[in-house]
């Protein structure tokens, strides 16, 4: 299991090479057990429609629960053979990096992941217990979703500070997985901000043809819902959109109908989308957002510097800029609808006059926007 490369020189830069292979393998034990959660397909676990969660489903589901409860317990071994309790030779924590701090606090971290890795999984045979799942396939599988990625970050959470214990990282250098998971993240909110722009647009001006309108929204759910960023959706989002789905179809099938009755309908699970993007936008992708902030603003001053400097070039920064606000699309609705506008003209052609005007917007709107 091949280490993220930050993390990999972090492990080199250790001295000690005991320590080192101590950390290596407790890493690559992680890295092992990151990749195994996410790679149980739960899709073919997703149940056609509502209903009680009988002990069929439950044995569906068994496998990926055992395979889960597998995983974490493995973790849990390595760190209990390399870092075990009372053994760590340093309590000594300072502000300077050293292999003193990276065994103590390692140690500190690994042992509080695993007794909470430990505390989760002793749960897990309590699921069946619980009315609230046994009442809903959905509700059943939502919660198997919300365990596996509880898992996944108290062992990313174990990567990361042991990590930042020798050095200055990101989060997304040293977790394995950790960039697939913001770019799927990213990928969602991007496909949210196309479906949300797609949907109001023909709520709109569809309002005339209630029928068109709702085979239209129909074939835009199908397309989202095949795209492969729909496999790691949570349930309950899915849960309605099979819903909406299904009752889309039925209004089709009646022949006609009013435009008035697709509001209520579209509404609960464009809301579902919406806030899985925002938690996204929140917990996931703060720092990715932060990147391409600082990116566009050194960028946008190159722009100023050319339209002092009367170079002429100026265009050629702003096209760059323009490129690399698109990775930001979905965060922001008023920062999206400047985006459309910087699409409508070929940004590296522009005249001085109108690179200047939109270099002014550009910048107001950068200003605005709350990167955290």
């Amino acid at each position: 299991m091949e280490l993220p490369k930050r993390l990999q020189q972090i492990i080199e830069g250790i001295v000690d090479q005991a320590l080192a292979g101590r950390l290596s393998r407790v890493h690559t034990a992680g890295a092992k057990a990151i990749e195994q959660l996410a790679s149980v397909n739960l899709v073919n676990l997703e149940p056609p429609d509502e209903g009680s969660a009988d002990l069929s489903l439950w044995e569906q589901m068994a496998p990926a629960v055992r395979d889960t409860v597998k995983q974490v317990n493995v973790f849990c071994d390595v760190i209990d053979e390399e870092f075990p309790e009372h053994t760590t030779r340093s309590g000594v924590f300072s502000a300077e990096t050293s292999d003193d701090r990276a065994e103590a606090e390692s140690a500190l971290v690994f042992r509080a992941v695993a007794m909470h890795l430990k505390n989760d999984v002793a749960k897990v045979g309590s699921l069946l217990r619980r009315p609230e799942l046994v009442a809903s396939p959905w509700a059943l599988l939502g919660e198997l979703q919300r365990m596996r990625e509880e898992f996944r970050k108290r062992v990313g959470d174990a990567a990361y500070l042991s990590a930042a214990a020798s050095g200055v990282v990101r989060r997304e250098e040293v977790v394995p997985g950790a960039l697939k998971e913001v770019q799927r993240a990213l990928v969602y909110r991007t496909s949210v901000a196309d479906l949300r722009r797609s949907v109001q647009a023909r709520l709109e001006y569809g309002k005339n043809d209630g029928l068109k309108t709702a085979q239209a929204l129909l074939t835009d759910f199908e397309l989202f819902t095949s795209m492969p960023g729909w496999r790691h959706v949570r349930a309950e989002p899915k849960r309605q959109m099979l819903i909406t789905k299904r009752e889309l179809k039925k209004l089709i099938a009646r022949g006609t109908l009013p435009t008035s009755e697709l509001q209520p309908l579209i509404d609960p699970v464009m809301t579902g989308l919406n806030e899985l993007a925002a938690e996204l936008t929140l917990l996931m992708l703060p720092s990715h957002d932060r990147m391409v902030w600082a990116e566009l603003t050194m960028k946008l001053e190159q722009v100023l510097l050319h339209m002092q400097l009367d170079t002429g070039g100026a265009s050629l920064p702003l096209s760059s800029a323009a490129a690399s606000a698109e990775k930001l699309r979905g965060r922001d609705e008023k920062f999206d609808s400047f985006l459309r506008l910087l699409r409508k003209e070929p940004v590296d052609e522009l005249p001085p006059q109108r690179v200047a005007a939109v270099f002014e917007i550009f910048r107001d709107q950068l200003r605005a926007l709350d990167v955290g």
